[in-house]
C-alpha cells in the first residue's frame, strides 16, 4: 500500500522535557499540522520517487543492471514481486495500478504474457550465468486473490522452475476477502504461501459503502477460521476515510483488537482525483479534516500499544514476537517499496505490469499499459518503461532516510566508516535545518548522532525530508502520462 500524505501533532506544553513515554498524551495543533501536512512530496519507499524516474532508462539499462548487480553479488538475497493488475471491482479510495475486469479469458490470456516476461528473464539469467537468490515471493495487485485457480496453479509450477518454493522463508499474498473463500485459502497454502495480508480498511458499513467495498465482518470471521495454516496474518487498515468519525474509527479497531491480527499497515487516506479518477466518488466533502485526521492517528497510536503492539517504522504495528519486532530490535529491519523486511532481504525483482524493482543502486519500473507492456513481452524485450541509477550521493540520502524511517536514529560514524565520509561536514546544511525540530522537542542532535523523540516520531517524513535534494521537483508515479488499456 501507497502512502500519500502524513498528519503530525503537537507534544503536551512542556518544552523543557521532550523525553516523552510511549503513553504521554498529545493534543493536535491547528497550525503545525497544515505546516507539515499541506507539504507536497514522497514517502520514500523508494529514493528517489518513481515520478522522478528517467525514461531514457528502458531495456537496454536493465539488462546491464541485471548484468552489474548479479556479477558483483551473485548471491543477493532478492524478493521476486509478482504484480496481478486486475480486480472485480474498482475500490475508489485505490491508488494502485490495477484495471477492473469480468473477462476472465482474456484475464487468463495476459497472464500467460507475464509468464513470458518471467521466461525473458530466465533466459537473461542462462545466457549470463546469474543464478538469482530469490528468497521470498509476494503476491500483490490488483487482486492476486482474484487469479482464477488454474492460472493460479499455473503459475506456481512456473515459480517453481526457479525458485525452491518449499524452503523460502516467506511467501506472501494479498487478498481481497471479497474474492476469498476456505478453499482458496487451503489451495494456497498448498502451494508454499504462508503468510496473508487481508485488505480490511475499515469495518465501519457507511464507510465501507462510501468506498465502494463492502465486506462484512463476518466475512473476515470465516476466512480467520484458516489462519492456523498461515504463520502470519497480517490486516491493512486506512484512516481519514469518508464519513469516517474517531468514534467509527475505534469501533473498527476494537473489531480488528477481536480478530488480532499478527501485524496491522495504518495508513492514511490518499485523495488524488486528478491523477486517478474514480477517487473523485469519493464525495471530498465526506473525507475529514486534517485535525480530524490528527485526533484519529493520536487515539489509534496508544490504543494499538495498549493492545500489546510495537511501532514498527512509520507506519506498521507487529506483535513483540514478530519477525518485524525483533528484526527492529536487532537493528536489521528494512523498507524498501514493499513495505518492511525484517533483514532477509532489501532488493525485489517485480514483474508484470507497474511491476517495481530494486537492484542496489539501480530503480526500474515496467509498463502501465496492458497493450504496450505485451508489445514489448512479443518483441522479447523487457517491459521496462523508465528506471534510475543512484549515484553515490543520492545511496547516501537513501541511506539516511532508511534509518530515520526504520530506527529514528541516526550514528554519524556509521556513515563515516561505511560511505568515507565527515557526516557533519557532508550534511552541514541538513543538520542546520533541522534546528526548528529541535526547538520544538521532536529530534535531539548530539556530537556523533541525532535521534527523534518519542513526539518527534510523528515528523519522520518532514525529517526525511530535509534530506531529500530533489524534493522540490516531486511528482506522483502516476503523473507521468501513462496510458492505461482496459480488459
Amino acid at each position: 500500500m501507497i502512502l500519500k500524505e502524513v498528519v503530525v501533532l503537537r507534544k503536551p506544553n512542556n518544552p523543557n522535557n521532550i523525553n516523552l513515554t510511549k503513553e504521554s498524551l498529545v493534543t493536535p495543533n491547528q497550525d503545525e499540522i497544515i505546516k507539515y501536512h499541506s507539504r507536497k512530496g514522497a514517502f520514500y519507499t523508494a529514493f528517489p520517487s518513481p515520478g522522478l524516474w528517467e525514461d531514457s532508462f528502458q531495456y537496454p539499462q536493465y539488462r546491464d543492471s541485471l548484468k552489474d548487480v548479479y556479477g558483483t553479488e551473485p548471491d543477493l538475497p532478492t524478493q521476486f514481486y509478482v504484480h496481478f493488475p486486475f480486480c472485480k471491482t474498482q475500490c475508489w479510495y485505490c491508488q494502485c495500478f490495477q484495471v477492473v475486469s469480468r473477462n476472465q479469458e482474456k484475464m487468463d490470456h495476459f497472464m500467460e504474457y507475464m509468464f513470458k516476461e518471467i521466461d525473458l528473464h530466465l533466459e537473461f539469467f542462462e545466457q549470463n550465468g546469474i543464478k538469482p537468490n530469490f528468497n521470498e515471493i509476494h503476491l500483490g495487485g490488483g487482486t492476486p486473490s482474484y487469479i482464477s485457480p488454474q492460472m493460479f496453479d499455473k503459475m506456481i509450477a512456473k515459480l517453481r522452475t526457479f525458485i525452491d518454493i518449499d524452503n523460502i522463508e516467506e511467501f506472501a499474498i494479498e487478498i481481497d476477502p471479497r474474492t476469498t473463500d476456505k478453499e482458496k485459502l487451503q489451495a494456497y497454502r498448498d502451494a508454499g504461501i504462508n503468510r496473508v495480508s487481508f485488505g480490511i480498511q475499515d469495518f465501519d458499513l457507511k464507510v465501507q459503502k462510501a468506498i465502494n467495498r463492502v465486506q462484512p465482518v463476518e466475512m473476515i470471521e470465516e476466512l480467520l477460521e484458516m489462519r492456523h495454516l498461515f504463520k502470519g496474518v497480517n490486516f491493512d487498515l486506512i484512516y481519514g476515510m469518508p464519513l469516517q468519525t474517531r468514534e467509527s474509527l475505534r469501533k473498527t479497531l476494537e473489531t480488528v483488537m477481536r480478530l488480532s491480527p499478527d501485524r496491522i499497515a495504518f495508513s492514511i487516506l490518499g485523495y488524488r482525483p486528478d491523477v486517478f479518477r474514480h477517487n473523485a466518488n469519493i464525495n471530498a466533502d465526506d473525507i475529514p479534516g486534517f485535525i480530524e485526521k490528527a485526533y484519529m492517528w493520536e487515539d489509534s497510536f496508544p490504543f494499538f500499544l495498549e493492545h500489546g503492539y510495537e511501532r514498527v517504522g512509520m507506519d506498521h504495528f507487529a506483535r513483540p514476537d514478530d519477525e518485524l519486532t525483533i528484526a527492529k530490535n536487532n537493528e536489521v529491519l528494512f523498507r524498501n517499496q514493499m513495505g518492511y523486511s525484517p533483514g532477509r532481504f532489501a532488493d525485489n525483482l517485480g514483474i508484470g505490469p507497474s511491476g517495481m524493482s530494486r537492484l542496489k543502486n539501480y530503480y526500474t519500473c515496467n509498463s502501465y499499459s496492458l497493450d504496450d507492456y505485451k508489445k514489448m513481452i512479443d518483441e522479447k524485450t523487457f517491459p521496462v518503461i523508465r528506471g534510475i541509477t543512484l549515484n553515490r550521493d543520492l545511496e547516501i540520502r537513501r541511506d539516511v532516510m532508511n534509518k530515520i524511517m526504520v530506527y529514528y536514529h541516526v550514528n554519524f560514524t556509521y556513515f563515516n566508516h561505511l560511505y568515507n565520509i565527515e557526516f557533519k561536514d557532508y550534511f552541514k546544511k541538513e543538520l542546520e535545518a533541522m534546528r526548528e525540530f529541535v526547538e520544538i522537542g521532536a529530534l535531539e542532535i548530539n556530537e556523533d548522532s541525532f535521534s527523534m523523540t518519542p513526539y518527534g516520531n510523528f515528523f519522520l517524513r518532514n525529517i526525511c525530508i530535509i534530506f531529500d535534494n530533489l524534493g522540490k521537483e516531486y511528482k506522483h508515479n502516476m503523473e507521468t502520462g501513462v496510458k492505461i488499456a482496459a480488459c
